[in-house]
């Protein structure tokens, strides 16, 4: 039995070395390498070079390579590649079924342009058939992988299946900064890049990922004439051409935090159809200001980034947009509303502050911290049989502490040039209504409107005789006012001036009512005017 043992482990050791000695034959060489290097080549398009050749037997029949570089300049590096395949290939000289394991690969964006026939691999060497031939790869593992991008370097895992032009995503786990991002999914096409993702995230920076994308999706030049690698033709007249890697990649996005700058976004849910021109996010959906962001935002690359949104906003608390627009404490409330606006910046936020359109805004149960409408009044009518003194007073009181409280305020707006032009302003309170026109600057948050303040119909009842018939419309005190300057210390401003005026011609068509009643007392009647009410 140990003579027999003995012979086994012998044969068992012969085995193994044969198997070792043929492996080394079959799988390694100059020829080989070249023969390698060029269908690699051809497959992506690109130049490639393989540093050394080795081979091994476990625990499958393995091609080992190492310093792998695709590209020129050098994009892709893998420092050891695996390629494990059966028995039979010792044999048949063809790598079927195989498995590709890569430990320590770094990809720089933009990456080359895979498939690029200005790149295409010389000839091999002498032709006829090549001493190996890869002919199918079931599975390809990357580990320790480094994905460069300008500054920004992620770092994970990545499993892939190829199929037909493309690849099942299996698995790519990366990381960076502590944000940790995971994909799976289908890429039908690698050359260019077409297919579908889907991302999950903790936490991502929108302006790292948008920079990231515009490296990723940007154009790749195929060298020029004289560069290309050895052996390929040269011409005085070639010249370089552009393309993009990427033809429409789709991809599912769920992220709990995104942050651009110091604004902070959550619950970011959105498909992102990625193309050589842009990101467009269709439907988008996000938290933010502590409201909801429910629509598209679109993002077209390039030296400066365009961004465009177009979608309903519900639930805004109005003081964290205030703050982040740089007026802590000047109005609150809740604001609901649509945007279709666009601005360019390399940050999303810097976007937004410099970005033009069109908004509709709409803010419940508020203040405006700088805003005193009814004091004014108070003070501007108290001399002309302004308003009683209780209502004054309390009128006064309610309003001094905290500004203007209303339970509505809305607009529509137009934004260029950082300034905010309305026609529509209206706000309701309980003791004063306002119409008004004009424009808010953003630099300084002025604002320089005109219209027109009507006291609530409680208000109007307690007002002076004289008041409230020279300034009444519908039964209510109604005065010409302006409202300018910045938004935390409004100034309000009554028109006395228009309203002697109007106490002037309603005195003079008083006097002529008169008149009339005395000489022709049938058709005085037609010209009464309507008693005040009474309170």
């Amino acid at each position: 039995m140990k003579r027999l043992l003995l012979i086994a482990v012998a044969l068992f050791v012969v085995a193994g070395v044969a198997l070792a000695w043929l492996a080394r034959r079959v799988f390694t060489g100059a020829n080989v390498r070249a023969a390698i290097e060029s269908q690699v080549s051809a497959a992506l398009g690109q130049p490639v070079s393989i540093g050394s050749i080795g081979a091994s037997i476990y625990p499958r029949v393995t091609m080992d390579l190492t310093d792998v570089r695709i590209g020129r300049p050098v994009r892709v590096q893998l420092h050891t590649a695996h390629v494990g395949t059966g028995l039979r290939a010792l044999l048949s000289r063809r790598i079927e079924a195989a498995d590709v394991k890569i430990d320590g690969a770094r990809l720089t964006l933009p990456l080359p342009a895979f498939g690029s026939t200005d790149a295409a691999a010389p000839p091999r060497p002498g032709g006829g058939t090549p001493p190996v031939e890869i002919v199918s790869i079931d599975e390809i593992v990357l580990t320790n992988v480094e994905v460069v991008s300008g500054q920004r370097t992620l770092r994970g895992d990545i499993e892939l299946v190829p199929h037909g032009a493309g690849v099942q995503v299996r698995k790519i786990a990366l990381a960076a900064d502590g944000a940790a991002i995971a994909m799976t999914g289908d890429l039908t096409g690698l050359a260019p890049i077409a297919g579908s993702l889907e991302v999950t995230a903790d936490a991502l920076d929108l302006d790292r990922v948008a920079a990231f994308i515009g490296e990723f999706t940007a154009s790749s030049v195929a060298p020029p004439s004289g560069v290309g690698p050895p052996g390929a033709p040269s011409t005085a007249t070639a010249t370089s051409r552009s393309t993009s890697p990427v033809d429409r990649l789709i991809v599912g996005m769920k992220v709990g935090k995104m942050t651009t700058g110091s604004l902070v976004l959550s619950d970011f849910s959105a498909t992102a159809s990625i193309t050589g021109k842009g990101v467009r996010f269709e439907p988008l959906r996000l938290g933010v200001f502590g409201g909801r962001y429910e629509g598209i935002m679109g993002v077209a690359l390039g030296d400066t980034p365009t961004f465009g949104w177009h979608a309903k906003v519900t639930g805004i608390d109005a003081a964290t947009l205030m703050a982040f627009a740089g007026s802590p404490g000047t109005i609150t409330g809740r604001l609901s509303g649509t945007v279709d606006l666009e601005g360019e910046g390399l940050q999303m936020e810097q976007a937004l502050r410099t970005s033009h359109g069109r908004a509709r805004i709409d803010i419940s149960d508020g203040t405006i911290a700088g805003l005193h409408l009814v004091r004014t009044i108070v003070t501007a009518t108290s001399g002309r049989g302004g308003l009683l003194a209780s209502a004054g007073a309390a009128a006064v009181t309610q309003n001094t502490p905290r500004g203007e409280a209303f339970s509505r305020l809305g607009a529509s707006l137009r934004l260029a040039n950082g300034v905010l032009e309305t026609s529509d302003v209206s706000m309701a309170s309980n003791d004063v209504e306002l119409s008004a026109a004009g424009t808010v600057r953003l630099s300084s948050m002025s604002a320089d409107l005109a219209g027109r303040a009507q006291l609530s119909a409680a208000l109007s009842q307690q007002a002076g005789t004289d008041l409230y018939r020279y300034t009444q419309e519908g039964g209510r005190v109604t005065l010409p006012v302006t409202v300018t300057g910045p938004i935390r210390d409004l100034a309000v401003g009554v028109d006395v001036g228009d309203v002697a005026k109007r106490a002037i011609r309603n005195k003079a068509a008083e006097e002529a009512q008169k008149l009339l009643e005395r000489k022709l007392p049938g058709l005085g009647g037609l010209f009464q005017r309507k008693p005040k009410p009474k309170g």
